[in-house]
């Protein structure tokens, strides 16, 4: 099932020449974590932005299915089940942690009966209730943006946006909003997250987008998991018809996807046709590092 459809979307700022998302046209997965990476500049923010609703005058459509069958707009999608995590701080930094969660609970249609059981949930998820009296503008920068991310739970959303929620943060408090992360997605949340950290998208999204000038590629779990296959020859070799499913990456070295061990075996049994020529055969996880670097052009 998926949380999300986005067809065609593309979108030009107004002071502009170049459209900052061009096209861009997947399917989100619901209940699964997604990360969005791309060097800065690439449209991830502005992507981000058109799927809350916060840019108008979009090209293409964006959907959010519902069970009911019944066509929503955008925005009151948006109001219903989405909440975002900025890469700023958005909290008021002269209240307290609990005074800010106080806040932003009013703003939700949420019965004031339930106030005190879910506020108690999000400090306790959100490890903050050692500093709930603290002012925000006191925190240390991890506590800031587990407050931020607290502030987004208030609204229980089913979907849940963050841009860059570990920058600048030491190491301790990065692995405390990880744990977070993986929480949710055991909860059952679709998460969306954008971050230049590969290591942290490797680890707990199910599937990945690479942007690069307004333009996406979607790369599912099953294709990060494929098998990388690298071969270098002393020369340019001779069987070349029988490298042309290979991709030449670089002089003598060609490479190719592989999506099972078995087809793998089979590459490497013909590959003995031409071993007097190999130097060196190398093969590996189609990691997200490897796989940003491969779309670094995409189409």
């Amino acid at each position: 099932m998926n949380a999300i459809e986005i067809s065609q979307l593309s979108y030009k700022y107004p002071q502009n020449n170049y459209y900052s998302l061009h096209d861009v046209s997947l399917n989100i997965r619901a209940q699964c974590c997604t990360g969005i990476i791309g060097p800065n500049g690439a449209g991830k923010s502005t992507f981000i932005s058109a799927l809350c609703g916060l840019i108008p005058n979009f090209k293409g459509s964006i959907v959010y299915p519902n069970t009911s069958g019944k066509s929503k707009a955008l925005i009151d999608c948006v109001k219903d089940k989405v909440s975002l995590v900025p890469q700023e701080y958005a909290f008021y930094p002269q209240l307290t942690v609990l005074q800010n969660l106080h806040y932003f609970l009013s703003l939700c249609c949420i019965h004031n009966s339930e106030w005190k059981i879910l506020l108690a949930d999000i400090l306790a998820q959100c490890e903050l209730n050692e500093v709930k009296n603290h002012k925000a503008k006191n925190l240390s920068g991890g506590y800031k943006r587990r407050l931020n991310i607290a502030i987004a739970l208030v609204k229980k959303p089913e979907v849940l946006f963050l841009d860059e929620p570990t920058v600048g943060i030491d190491p301790e408090s990065r692995a405390v909003i990880i744990r977070l992360l993986e929480s949710f997605k055991l909860q059952g949340k679709t998460l969306l997250f954008t971050s230049h950290m590969l290591d942290e998208v490797e680890k707990i999204c199910d599937d990945i987008i690479v942007f690069r000038d307004g333009k996406a590629q979607m790369n599912e779990k099953h294709q990060q998991e494929n098998i990388l296959l690298t071969v270098r020859f002393n020369q340019s070799p001779d069987n070349l018809d029988f490298l042309t499913i290979y991709e030449q990456s670089a002089n003598n070295t060609y490479q190719i996807v592989l999506n099972s061990p078995e087809a793998l075996a089979a590459q490497l049994q013909q590959l003995t046709q031409v071993a007097h020529q190999i130097i060196n055969i190398n093969y590996s996880a189609n990691s997200v590092e490897r796989i940003y670097n491969h779309t670094q052009a995409l189409k």
